[in-house]
């Protein structure tokens, strides 16, 4: 008769053997396109999207203007949008990516015509954990938020357990895109 123990480690051994492993997964999940992202932030207006290249000179106007914050300032173009509704000028937004533990993720940031943010949704998420920060709930914090603003983990912004490292991505990406934002359209 076998041991039940022994038993055990077998069967144990025949279940993880079967799992497979999560290790170089892709953990990429997509919840907006670049086409429906300014119209899911904007809904009802008309949107008009211009692309900004990267320059090396905009790179130093824009890592200048951050100062402090130290986002990655990596792209070579940006995907910025207007919206306008009843020929008026009802705000901007624009694509970043920026790296939460290991992965970049992409946002948009969605700002009023005073480049105050209007609204934030996560596009793509690539990393395996930190996923919370694609809820709406966490992204409403960013709302009324200035370029000059702090916007500090557990100061400014509540953040999420698990999640650290994806919220101090999402608080730089917020100030990059703010910047941006100004640079192109100010």
């Amino acid at each position: 008769m076998t041991h039940p123990r022994v038993f055990l480690a077998i069967a144990l051994a025949v279940i993880f053997a079967a799992t497979p492993s999560r290790a170089g997964q892709d953990e990429t999940t997509v919840y907006l396109t670049v086409d429906q992202a300014p119209k899911s932030l904007f809904p009802g207006a008309q949107i008009e999207r211009k692309d900004v290249p990267s320059t090396p000179e905009f790179k130093e106007k824009l890592k200048a203007k951050l100062g402090r914050v130290t986002p990655t300032v990596w792209e070579d173009s940006y995907r910025t949008f207007t919206a306008t509704q009843d020929n008026k000028k009802i705000g901007y937004a624009v694509v970043v990516d920026e790296i939460g533990k290991v992965n970049p993720f992409t946002l948009i940031v969605a700002a009023t015509p005073e480049f105050k943010v209007r609204d934030v949704a996560v596009m793509v998420y690539r990393e395996p954990r930190g996923g919370e920060i694609t809820q709406k709930r966490f992204l409403a914090q960013y709302k009324g938020k200035g370029s000059g603003d702090p916007i500090r983990l557990d100061k400014d912004i509540v953040g999420i357990s698990g999640a650290t490292l994806s919220v101090i991505g999402a608080n730089r990406a917020v100030h990059k895109a703010l910047s941006v934002l100004e640079l192109v359209y100010q």
